[in-house]
């Protein structure tokens, strides 16, 4: 239960992080030119972050969100249902708009400059920006759905190539992996001596483990 709603902590901080950049494919593409390395928190460089804040509605969406991620974890486990005021309120208790704005005005002062952070917000305020933010849950909703109905009727190839590689990993653990019983192969593909076990010669050579010949008598 514990990993559980640290779990929860860890999405919710990383809410507003994510939702401009996934937001961000709606966008007008930017002419590729290169921008200026920004100079992190400077007071306008805040104020433009404010401003992008502001249009994204990230302070309002903060709650709703995690409200919205702590009902589908609940569908996920059914369990959970009898602790979902309790999770909601610890939530609403520490993960307030009040503790997240400095780090956000950070993270994104760090990340982008005055210029783009202006040019974002003037997007995201305008109608189409808007109707993006609105929009694109649903989209990506949809594009999930899209996918799973493509790779449907190919289901049958996904289940037969999973159940090649697991004949394979069978066959490897029963075998010691590559080479057969013993473990991995030496030289040539063939199977490792065991601990003493002596080493096999090439074909008209005595083993290793062999005593040399007799020198021959000298006259």
């Amino acid at each position: 239960m514990r990993s559980r709603l640290a779990l929860f902590a860890g999405l919710v901080a990383t809410l507003a992080l994510v939702s401009a950049p996934a937001c961000k494919k709606g966008a007008p593409a930017a002419p590729a030119t290169p921008t200026p390395a920004p100079t992190p928190n400077t007071a306008a460089q805040a104020a433009a972050a404010q401003e992008l804040f502001k249009a994204l509605k990230l302070q309002s969406s903060l709650s709703d969100t995690a409200n919205a991620m702590i009902d589908s974890e609940i569908g996920r486990n059914p369990g959970l249902t009898p602790y979902r005021e309790v999770m909601v309120g610890w939530l609403k208790k520490y993960m307030t708009w009040e503790a997240m704005q400095p780090e956000l005005t950070k993270m994104y002062t760090e990340t982008f400059t005055e210029a783009e952070l202006k040019q974002m917000a003037q997007f995201y305020a305008s109608p189409a920006g808007q109707k993006s933010l609105e929009k694109l849950p649903e989209m990506m909703q949809r594009t999930a759905m899209t996918g799973a109905r493509i790779s449907q009727p190919h289901q049958d190839e996904l289940r037969a190539a999973m159940e090649a590689k697991s004949e394979e990993l069978k066959k490897q653990a029963a075998g010691g992996g590559p080479g057969g019983p013993g473990g991995p192969a030496g030289p040539g593909g063939a199977p490792r001596p065991r601990a003493g076990q002596p080493k096999r010669a090439p074909s008209g050579q005595p083993p290793s483990s062999a005593p040399a010949p007799a020198p021959a008598p000298t006259p």
